[in-house]
């Protein structure tokens, strides 16, 4: 059985010219430092904690967090912090630069979101739907290009949306 709360938490983390007590919202900062960590993680790549915790847990692709954790014993606290990454990873913009860390399909990199979400039907018929930016951006005789891979030939009807999502990238 759940017991009434004897504090209206809404009414105390207000501010205090609000009418609060100012009180802060532990959840919201637990979440705040978990992201920190999470955030540290994927940028200081060359510290000293940050290559402990890589070698002990293993890295997913493009080394922005680790392998999510599964052990029952003795990883609490990374275990949780690894677990705000999904959180995380969900509200973050990637800038595109020379390394293999974003992913042309998966990432939200180019526009408002993943561009799975923006085209996916073009995504469905995508060869390489790992691919990251840096192989879909090719150098050619003419300069540079895109090139996306598809299983197959566009359609005259489709020729409007590659054409758009040419625009985009």
């Amino acid at each position: 059985m759940q017991r009434p709360h004897l504090v209206r938490w809404n009414l105390d983390c207000m501010e205090k010219r609000k009418g609060g007590l100012g009180v802060r919202n532990l959840a919201l900062m637990n979440r705040a430092l978990l992201s920190k960590w999470n955030w540290r993680f994927a940028n200081e790549r060359e510290a000293f904690w940050n290559k402990v915790i890589s070698q002990k847990y293993g890295v997913e692709e493009g080394d922005w967090c680790t392998r999510a954790v599964s052990e029952r014993y003795d990883v609490g606290l990374w275990k949780t912090i690894r677990n705000e990454w999904l959180f995380l990873k969900n509200r973050l913009a990637y800038q595109v630069g020379n390394e293999r860390r974003v992913k042309f399909w998966k990432d939200k990199w180019c526009g408002d979101g993943p561009l799975r979400e923006s085209f996916p039907y073009l995504y469905s018929i995508s060869l390489s739907k790992d691919a990251w930016v840096s192989d879909v951006w090719n150098l050619n005789s003419d300069g540079e290009g895109w090139t996306p891979l598809f299983s197959r030939a566009v359609n005259d009807w489709e020729i409007a949306m590659v054409e758009r999502f040419m625009l985009k990238i």
